[in-house]
């Protein structure tokens, strides 16, 4: 190990990601949902969930979000005078910042990468060629605004 790894410290947050109902739930139950988050120090962080991009905004909650977790260790309590819940959960924080996503969608694409995508689409239905990489494209975006 060397002296920059043992400097590094790892700090989490918690906070509360608001989609707009532009998320629906079934879309992050599955283990494989693929979700990535960049720039989230910036004031305007970006999501990116299973292929549709989301740009982002700081703002204070109304009031105070709390997290929980599942409590593994619960005791379960006597049937006769309590009733029986499938799961116990155990306060993990709290946060009162929010993170408000917005869809973003490409518009006016030029003609001939049109035309070039449908190409691409009616051959290889399930691949996606870019000239960028990711970043690039994010910090492209991110600079157009």
């Amino acid at each position: 190990m060397t002296d920059s790894d043992s400097e590094y410290e790892e700090t989490e947050y918690l906070v509360y990601a608001d989609f707009k109902n532009h998320l629906a739930p079934h879309q992050l139950k599955h283990e494989d949902a693929a979700i990535r988050i960049i720039a989230i120090e910036s004031d305007t962080p970006m999501a990116e969930i299973n292929g549709c991009i989301y740009k982002g905004s700081y703002d204070m909650a109304m009031g105070t979000n709390v997290f929980f977790e599942k409590d593994t260790k619960s005791a379960v309590g006597d049937p006769l005078y309590e009733p029986v819940c499938q799961q116990q959960y155990k306060y993990l924080n709290k946060s009162d910042k929010v993170i408000s996503f917005d869809r973003v969608y490409i518009e006016n694409l030029p003609q001939d990468i049109k035309a070039e995508e449908e190409q691409q689409q009616e051959s290889m239905p399930h691949t996606l060629k870019l000239n960028i990489t990711y970043k690039e494209a994010i910090d492209k975006f991110v600079e157009e605004q």
